[in-house]
């Protein structure tokens, strides 16, 4: 009973390191991110379900086994209990650590108190979602879950763009919101808390969920705007602030939606790995 339970214990551990190999192994990811991160989040979810069920179990046994007059195997459930406690307490305090937006730090991409900062030079809504224009001579589109979720855009981008193009951005931005990308990077943050700190692993799984989570946004715009709309609003964007990731997420909706598209076609996932760096919109 005791193996069995340390068993549980030690799986569910393993499924953190585990999940995120899911993230960063092979290349099935990038035509499917959106799956990818549902797979990658239920995985780890499953590991602290039954991290708990066994720390739940040990306890259960440990007072049952003591009062049955066994001291010495109560005394072993009692301690792995704790241990798993422990652990639990441990995690706990890494997801304080790891409550902060992966990228948040770049450089290229405002805070959230800088954008509320901004003058706000008009607002209208779509569908439940908030659009507000902010003046920013930077081309920013960024999405700010909350009540109400809203999409802070700068006049920039309002003026550099024709309205297809925005359309396409914020449907980008609108499926962020929907599917709750800033909660699943905020979950990323404490997995890397939780891994080693010279993992390669640490290294390789902020960024792959990042990159995930904007390739998600781009299929989920493409299929409202259509891809067409898509990838001329990522190239767009590219002509009027140069980066070598905006031209390879274009080049990716092109080849993923269009009917005669072959695997080969697509970017390999080291390539989008090194282009897409964290922070860009």
């Amino acid at each position: 009973m005791i193996g069995a339970i340390v068993g549980l214990m030690v799986a569910g551990l393993a499924a953190v390191p585990l999940s995120a190999c899911l993230l960063t192994r092979g290349g099935w990811q990038i035509r499917r991110p959106r799956r990818a991160l549902m797979v990658w989040a239920l995985a780890g979810a499953l590991g602290l379900v039954v991290t708990i069920v066994a720390v739940l179990v040990a306890a259960a046994l440990s007072l049952s086994t003591s009062s049955a007059g066994a001291p010495i195997k109560g005394l072993a459930l009692t301690l792995i209990a704790w241990a798993g406690l422990g652990g639990l307490g441990i995690a706990g305090s890494l997801a304080q650590l790891g409550r902060v937006d992966l990228g948040e730090d770049d450089g290229e991409r405002p805070s959230i108190t800088e954008l509320l900062a901004r003058r706000r030079t008009d607002s209208w809504q779509m569908g439940a979602i908030t659009v507000v224009e902010i003046e920013d001579p930077r081309y920013v589109a960024v999405a700010i879950p909350g009540t109400p979720s809203t999409i802070f855009v700068s006049r920039a981008v309002q003026h550099a763009l024709p309205p297809s193009y925005l359309s396409a951005v914020l449907a980008h931005e609108a499926a962020h919101l929907r599917q709750h990308h800033t909660l699943l990077r905020r979950l990323g943050a404490w997995h890397t808390a939780c891994l080693p700190k010279r993992s390669r692993l640490r290294r390789e799984i902020s960024s792959r969920i990042t990159l995930l989570t904007e390739l998600a946004a781009d299929d989920a715009a493409a299929s409202k705007v259509g891809p067409a709309h898509m990838r001329d609003a990522l190239a767009a964007l590219n002509h009027i602030s140069p980066s070598r990731e905006l031209g390879v997420r274009a080049a990716r909706v092109s080849a993923l939606h269009s009917q005669r598209c072959a695997p080969e076609a697509l970017p390999s996932s080291r390539t989008l790995s090194r282009q897409l760096r964290p922070g860009h919109r």
